[in-house]
């Protein structure tokens, strides 16, 4: 599924904080909620000139892995919990056997959620596409328990899809392949991707 860029009423300054932020919405809605093992951020170049996409990931405890909380039943929560809160829900994809295997939502300010199962390990990206680089990025304290070594994020350490991939951190799976020049919302699926973001230039 395709849709138009939003128009962003906010730039880098305060791009961070309200990925954050609405990451924290999401996990509001998801009972028994098992807490975070690891956040990181990316950069990436948009097509539009002067503008810029970024994309905050939160990965989901390795215990999690493959359990029905996460792979099954935070999928149904969300399809109701996101548009209960005035998201639209977009970007649905099934797997081989039926479910749900991604899930997206876009909050009213133009930030996306996407949810996404990547061979049972789940992660929350949250992202803004094509956005002014302007004002100096803030980034919050982690949530879900994030600790300090597993953030990246804490000292607002910005990488590229090649700079992760050379730390071969998995919970960026969906960057793999992803060349700097592409933004988030129109790269292909990689390896052991069971989807992509879907707002594309």
């Amino acid at each position: 599924m395709s849709r138009d860029l939003p128009e962003l009423e906010f730039n880098r300054g305060e791009a961070f904080l309200r990925m954050d932020e609405a990451v924290a919405q999401t996990i509001e809605g998801l009972p028994n909620f098992p807490g975070f093992q690891q956040r990181t951020t990316l950069k990436l170049e948009c097509a539009e000139e002067g503008r810029e996409s970024y994309e905050v990931n939160y990965t989901f405890p390795e215990e999690t892995i493959g359990s029905d909380l996460v792979t099954k039943e935070y999928f149904a929560v969300l399809k109701e919990y996101w548009p209960s809160i005035g998201w639209e829900v977009h970007g649905e994809r099934d797997d081989v056997d039926g479910d749900i295997a991604d899930i997206q939502a876009t909050r009213p300010d133009g930030v996306n959620v996407w949810y996404s199962n990547v061979l049972g390990q789940i992660v929350i990206h949250s992202q803004v596409a094509c956005i002014e680089p302007e004002g100096e990025p803030v980034c919050g304290p982690p949530l879900g328990g994030v600790t300090p070594e597993n953030d990246s994020t804490k000292d607002c350490v910005i990488e590229t899809p090649e700079e992760s991939e050379s730390e071969s951190v998995d919970a960026i799976a969906p960057f793999r392949g992803a060349g700097a020049a592409m933004i988030p919302w129109s790269r292909e699926s990689g390896p052991g991707e069971t989807g992509h973001g879907s707002f594309r230039q």
